[in-house]
């Protein structure tokens, strides 16, 4: 049976609840250890380095104990997902693709257009891909649209698109992982690559979706964990929480102003925030990985529950990310701004020594070489500093709360391994959605559907191996930014992606419309790219991914209506989509 049935097992239901209570009981139980560590006097850098590593062995430990063999569960968890945690695994890796832009926000431009189109996204993934996917049984995007297209041009060019966004994904996610990694706990590169390379595999390699899923179901726990737990301490001491509409909107107001004087973000022209906002969305509607928890729900209902609970987990990490920020810039305006330069708080001079705050434009490791910065900026003796003799770096402002707001080693460390989780479990979604798109969409789409299940698995994994090297060398050599990597992977997906699902629905459309409709969003997406010959950021990516998915659709769309007629089973994918039950994948996948 593709669908599984409407209403849930009980028994089913209890026993992963008691999973989910054990798995929960026993990160809880770590934790409270490390903060018992840090009641009782340890060292503050032992109690910081415990958490960050504990998350990462921990969920590489939950990947590798759901091994499976069975294709149903290697791809698509065994359509057994609830919707509740579907939603919550994909709201972590939402959060995993937003993180490098929140840790550096300079030179991503206002961080509102980006914000606003990785949720629209989740909304489109709820509202429409998500269910279609479900309801058709297929395991990716690629393998759907390959039903409907099924010459061997058009496969190939939907499983290389596929296949290339996932993996830049991967490396993404490995590259925020890693950063993290080596920024909080201060590890070595070399050896921090290798550390999380070996986590994702064993998450994504022995149990596919199922390992992938419920990794990033703990990952979002840790994540909110980790935010919400300093934000509630300094409720409970009385600090105003710095948002708008559901916190203090005076103290927002003020840490808005002090982040703009710092520079961290610039003003957008609307229409800028507003195509920023429609090329991520399209990118990420149509990204391998951020649709893996929706092919694991039960049903096409059941997919669309997961959108609203995912959307509505997002939108509480992103509260919860922008009210670490803004108390961390309060409080840093707060113990510097109206203080001599000899007269600082030992976590700035501390952060300063890291580069990741500016004292007079300089970076200083104590009060001696604040003074001497001061002084060469012609700040007199004894005066105190401005707001403008003092600059942040962002990812201070998001891991450096507990810190600043003396909350203990304990919450720095669990702070730091919800960012670290994230970015693990984006990385193993991704580097998953890849190794299938080559395993699976290749070898048993295109070559024999009667492939072995253990060969179309060992070629999986191999490609998994395969991939992890290169995102292992790369992170080592620190040779990538995510944020480009991730704006790349998205115009990729909007360009080469979005057009076909609109063909798909278009009953003229053939395979050679298709193969004109991917071909001319990624060459409109390419010279659109080309012509501005400036480094591409978050914008400009956003932009050219847009113009290729709009100029893909209306070039296969006039080729469909000019050269192509209706087909029975061209008629028949469409009403199947809309209208019927989706019977279009005609043979038994497993699920």
């Amino acid at each position: 049976m593709r669908n599984a049935p409407a209403e849930e097992n009980f028994e089913d239901r209890a026993r992963l609840d008691g999973r989910i209570a054990l798995a929960i009981a026993t990160f809880a139980t770590a934790y409270g250890l490390v903060a018992l560590l840090d009641r009782i006097g340890a060292p503050e850098r032992l109690v910081a380095l415990v958490s960050p590593y504990f998350t990462v062995v921990a969920l590489a430990a939950l990947g590798f104990l759901l091994h499976s063999m069975r294709v149903s569960f290697y791809y698509a968890a065994g359509r057994a997902a609830p919707a509740a945690y579907a939603g919550f695994a994909q709201a972590a890796l939402v959060t995993g693709l937003a993180a490098p832009f929140a840790a550096r926000l300079t030179g991503a431009g206002s961080p509102l257009g980006v914000t606003l189109g990785l949720l629209l996204g989740v909304a489109l993934i709820g509202a429409a891909t998500g269910p279609i996917l479900r309801k058709t049984g297929a395991f990716s995007l690629s393998d759907l649209l390959a039903t409907r297209f099924s010459r061997m041009e058009p496969r190939l060019g939907m499983i290389g698109v596929a296949a290339l966004t996932s993996a830049i994904v991967a490396l993404a996610g490995y590259q925020t992982a890693v950063d993290a990694l080596v920024g909080f706990t201060g590890a070595g590169r070399p050896f921090a690559a290798f550390f999380i390379g070996a986590a994702i595999l064993l998450i994504a390699g022995p149990g596919g979706v199922g390992g992938v899923l419920w990794s990033a179901c703990a990952a979002a726990g840790v994540l909110i964990a980790g935010f919400a737990l300093p934000q509630i301490a300094l409720a409970l001491d009385g600090f105003a929480t710095p948002l708008p509409l559901i916190g203090d909107p005076a103290a927002w107001s003020e840490a808005a102003h002090i982040i703009e004087n710092w520079r961290l973000a610039r003003p957008a022209p609307v229409a800028l925030e507003i195509t920023t906002a429609l090329g991520l969305a399209l990118g990420l509607a149509t990204l391998a990985p951020a649709l893996a928890p929706a092919v694991a729900t039960r049903d096409a209902a059941a997919a669309r529950r997961a959108g609203v609970a995912a959307l509505f987990w997002t939108l509480i990490a992103a509260a919860l990310v922008t009210a670490t920020i803004a108390s961390s810039a309060l409080i840093v305006s707060n113990v510097a701004v109206g203080q001599t330069p000899e007269r600082l708080p030992e976590s700035i001079y501390s952060a300063s020594a890291r580069g990741l705050v500016q004292i007079c434009g300089a970076k200083v490791d104590g009060p001696a070489q604040a003074r001497a910065a001061c002084l060469a900026r012609k700040l007199p003796p004894a005066a105190p500093l401005r707001a403008e003799d003092i600059s942040v770096r962002a990812e201070y402002l998001i891991g450096g709360l507990p810190q600043l707001a003396k909350l203990g080693a304990a919450l720095t460390g669990l702070l730091a391994s919800g960012v670290i989780a994230v970015g693990l479990a984006l990385a193993s979604a991704s580097l998953h959605a890849c190794a299938a798109a080559v395993g699976h969409d290749a070898l048993y789409r295109l070559r024999a559907e009667s492939a072995l299940t253990s060969r179309r698995l060992a070629i999986t994994r191999l490609a998994l191996v395969g991939v992890t090297a290169i995102g292992s060398a790369t992170s080592a050599a620190n040779a990538i930014d995510a944020r480009t990597l991730v704006g790349i992977a998205l115009a990729l997906s909007a360009a080469g992606f979005a057009p076909l699902v609109g063909l798909a629905l278009l009953a003229r459309a053939q395979d050679r419309d298709a193969m004109i409709g991917q071909l001319a969003g990624l060459a409109t997406m390419a010279i659109t790219l080309v012509v501005d010959a400036s480094p591409p950021d978050v914008e400009q990516l956003a932009w050219a991914g847009l113009c290729g998915a709009i100029a893909g659709l209306l070039a296969g769309g006039f080729s469909a209506q000019a050269f192509s007629q209706e087909t029975p089973e061209s008629r028949h994918f469409v009403e199947e989509i809309l209208r019927g039950d989706g019977d279009v994948v005609h043979f038994e996948k497993g699920a």
